[in-house]
């Protein structure tokens, strides 16, 4: 199910860029262009959507469509947005260009402000967020410090879930009793060695971590 859920967000990401037949028979291409904008994507994928549609024999308004996409890109090109965008980690929004950009623009600096101080830099790093390299030079050693310490805790995280995983593994099939004695043995003292190293990467875990508490804030 939590599979399937994934795959279903994916597919819900590129937001209808293929649109089934229903969807291009019942198109409102105004309200199309404008939930477009809001979701942060350009009038370009006006296109993409055309196209789906031209493969379901029907056609594509582009004047509605990019109307209603000037008056969402209006709503998302605003201070406030360009803020949550940057205090996010998010790139600046492709759509929002001049006359809109300057006001997206002041936002998106003052979300800067909050989003590239080292302690916040760590915790997105923690949380295996990629940098987005949108720190200006001032911050951006700052930066760079904190995200590696956060991705390295992120990172030895993923490792010592592995081998705990791997351990419980052993550990059933130390349990079994349709092995032999020897191959149950085996496994036993494997999982013991997973176990140990999981141990190991906790402790480093914890090193960095320490290593984190004096980043400013």
């Amino acid at each position: 199910m939590k599979v399937a859920a994934v795959l279903l967000g994916l597919l819900c990401l590129t937001g209808c860029a293929v649109m089934d037949a229903d969807d291009c028979a019942h198109a409102n291409w105004r309200q199309l262009g404008e939930r477009d904008a809001l979701d942060g994507y350009t009038a370009d994928r006006f296109g993409k959507r055309a196209k789906a549609c031209r493969k379901h024999q029907f056609g594509a308004d582009q004047a509605a469509y990019e109307s209603g996409h000037a008056a969402g890109q209006r709503v998302y090109c605003s201070a406030p947005r360009g803020e949550a965008d940057a205090a996010a980690g998010r790139s600046p929004a492709a759509l929002c260009l001049a006359p809109l950009q300057p006001t997206y623009d002041q936002g998106f600096n003052r979300g800067l402000q909050t989003f590239c101080r080292p302690r916040n830099a760590y915790e997105h790093g923690r949380a295996g967020s990629s940098d987005p390299r949108t720190c200006p030079e001032i911050s951006r050693l700052g930066f760079e410090a904190g995200w590696r310490l956060g991705h390295e805790v992120y990172e030895l995280e993923q490792r010592r879930q592995r081998l705990l995983n791997d351990a419980a593994a052993q550990r059933r099939r130390a349990g079994d009793d349709k092995l032999k004695p020897e191959e149950r043995q085996q496994a036993s003292r494997r999982a013991s060695e997973l176990e140990a190293e999981a141990n190991r990467v906790r402790s480093r875990q914890r090193e960095v971590e320490l290593d984190a508490l004096s980043l400013p804030r």
